[in-house]
């Protein structure tokens, strides 16, 4: 018999990836020597990870860095969508069983490892091995930045809204 379909779960990931959307196209920082930007796309999946878990993080995060690529770099879309989805789920993944400072160090450290590593093998097949090169350092800061963003986001939002934690999947 197939499961039924969760409203609650799509509603959260649609808001989520919209968050994630915003986050990623609003506050573009250029990175000049390619073309590309940094962004705080990665703070909104880090807190979707910490807040849902690994499959509406994965869901948000590629469908709404995707999303805002469509909005002026159309031919790296298919690319963020996979490396920020296997972010996403990564992350939650790793955070699925809680939060402590060794999983926080480690989601920090698969986050950087995800996207510098997606974003070379892309870079190379649509620009060059050079350019890849160049986007090392700022993709290292852009999901760096998320971690160091994306859990104090988390924690006030809990805070501020302490039912957040019924929305978790380990608790679904």
């Amino acid at each position: 018999m197939a499961r039924p379909v969760n409203i609650r779960r799509i509603t959260l990931t649609a808001l989520t990836a919209a968050l994630v959307f915003v986050l990623t196209t609003v506050p573009r920082i250029p990175v000049p020597a390619t073309g590309g930007y940094v962004h705080l796309g990665d703070a909104g999946i880090t807190f979707a990870a910490a807040a849902f878990g690994p499959w509406v993080a994965a869901a948000a995060g590629g469908l709404g860095t995707a999303l805002a690529d469509m909005v002026g770099f159309p031919q790296w879309a298919v690319f963020s969508l996979i490396v920020h989805g296997l972010q996403g789920l990564a992350v939650g993944w790793i955070f699925h069983r809680g939060l402590s400072w060794p999983r926080i160090a480690l989601a920090a450290v698969a986050s950087i490892l995800i996207v510098v590593t997606g974003y070379f093998l892309a870079g190379v097949i649509l620009e060059s091995a050079a350019v890849a090169v160049l986007e090392i350092v700022p993709n290292i800061v852009q999901a760096f930045s998320g971690s160091i963003i994306g859990l104090p986001l988390f924690w006030a939002v809990r805070r501020a809204y302490p039912p957040l934690e019924k929305y978790h999947e380990r608790s679904a």
